[in-house]
């Protein structure tokens, strides 16, 4: 098999499955999730999610090699 055929992972698939998860634990446990998490929490951890996520495109595009 060609390893460039490879699957990769994906990264919004994931999150939305632990994401799903976790809405149907609290529903099992009968804990409402706004019990459980604090929105600025959850807004904090997603600003610093999207910082990751820019400086590592960053990074990764200026490795490209250019065509001059």
């Amino acid at each position: 098999m060609d390893s460039s055929l490879a699957r990769r992972a994906d990264p919004f698939a994931l999150v939305a499955g632990v994401l799903s998860l976790l809405v149907a634990v609290c529903g099992v446990l009968g804990i409402a999730p706004w019990e459980v998490v604090d929105l600025r929490w959850v807004l904090a951890g997603t600003a610093v999610v999207a910082g990751i996520a820019f400086l590592m495109a960053s990074v990764r595009n200026s490795r490209a090699t250019s065509d001059d």
